[in-house]
This record gives C-alpha cells, structure tokens and sequence, in this order.
C-alpha cells in the first residue's frame, strides 16, 4: 500500500504535532537520531509485515513524533497552566508589596508622612530641652557668680568694721592715755573753777562741755570721783 500524502504538508513536512524549535546542537542531532532510528524502524517493518498497512505506520510515526517533540509539547503544556487562585493571591501580593515600598520610598505613603511628623516632634523636644537644660546652666552660674559677689562684699565689710573697731580702739586708748596724764583735781578746787576753766578740765578728759556752771561742776566731780 502506499502512504497517505495527507500526513505530509505543501512544504514536505510532516504535519500535526508542535513543530520542534531546537535550542542548541545537542537537541539538534538527538533529532537527526531519532529520525534516523524512525526510518530504520520503518523500512524493516515494510520488509516484515507490508500487509498490515499504513496504520501500523502510523502508530510508529505517531511514536517517533512523541519522541521528537515530547519536550517541546511539555514545555507548551506548562506555560498554558494557569496558576491556582492561591498562586494568583500571592503574586498580587507581592506585586503591591513592592508597589507600596517603591511609593514609601518616594514619601507618598500616609505612613512616611507619620513617620516624618513624629520625628520632627522627637527633634522639637531634643532642642527645646537642650534649650531649658543650656538656660538652667546659664542661670545656675549667674546665682554662683551673684553669691560670690555677696560673699566677697560681705569679707570687705568685714575688713572695714574690724579697721573702724581697730581704729576706735586706738582712739580709745589714746584718750585713756591722755586721760592718764592729767592730773586729778581736788572737789574743793573744782568748786571754786569758773565756768571756763570747767569747760577746758572737762575737755582736757575728753568729757562733754555743754551745760550750765552747776552741771560743768557736777559732771567733772563726777568724773574725778571715780579715777
């Protein structure tokens, strides 16, 4: 029997199938090979058993087309697989993972903008405490500075009371030297003193000068008494 020409193409070709797409040599003569052993397969099946016809031919072109394009139809059959619902979920997932990092980057996410405002209040209460804690230190040093003023007033009012208190005590005990050397008058003689003469014992003892004749006379008694 012949062959039927409808398994080949206007071109020659065979038809049906996926047509092979080769990606490098080695597929290229794994094909050759193949083709070679389906002639070979084919001529001795013609020898053996001519009577059985095409359909036996068939059943071996149908064989080596398996063989042949085998790959090539597996790898269409994994691209034409849709992904499953939980597939799709998680790649749409991703998909606005990514979208969501890419628009927070550039500072359009409502969560950038939280994150900016709060760091700016955290930087508003570092500088307004390194303000507070820079016033305190500013004020704590015009209080030292104020009190050691005070302090070094108060020594020299120190130094001018014990100069005035040194410098009394000297007057004092000038006088009393003074006083030391006049001479003690006697009651009856200080009777008989005028009122001058009152007056310049009285100074000459470093004694108030102010009265009438009787208090002179009193007051320097007095005072002659009680040498």
């Amino acid at each position: 029997m012949g062959r039927d020409k409808g398994k080949f193409n206007k071109r020659g070709g065979r038809g049906g199938g996926s047509r092979f797409q080769a990606t490098s040599a080695e597929e290229i003569e794994a094909r050759n090979n193949r083709i070679a052993e389906f002639d070979e397969m084919r001529a001795k099946r013609r020898g053996d058993d001519d009577e059985e016809g095409e359909e036996g031919v068939e059943e071996v072109e149908k064989e080596v087309e398996k063989m042949s394009f085998g790959e090539n139809a597996n790898r269409a059959e994994a691209d034409a697989n849709p992904m499953t619902r939980k597939q799709r979920e998680q790649a749409e997932k991703e998909r606005k993972a990514a979208e969501y990092r890419a628009r927070h980057e550039r500072g359009e996410t409502d969560e950038y903008k939280r994150d900016m405002a709060k760091l700016a209040e955290v930087r508003a209460r570092r500088e307004a405490a390194t303000k507070r804690a820079a016033a305190e230190k500013e004020a704590e040093a015009a209080a030292e500075k104020d009190r050691q003023a005070r302090l070094e007033a108060a020594n020299l009012d120190a130094d001018s009371d014990s100069d005035s208190d040194d410098d009394d005590k000297k007057k004092k005990k000038k006088s009393s030297k003074k006083k030391a050397n006049v001479p003690k008058l006697d009651k009856i003689v200080i009777k008989k003193m005028k009122p001058t003469q009152l007056k310049e014992a009285l100074k000459a003892r470093g004694l108030d000068i102010q009265g009438n004749a009787k208090a002179l006379t009193a007051r320097l008694l007095e005072y002659e008494a009680s040498r």
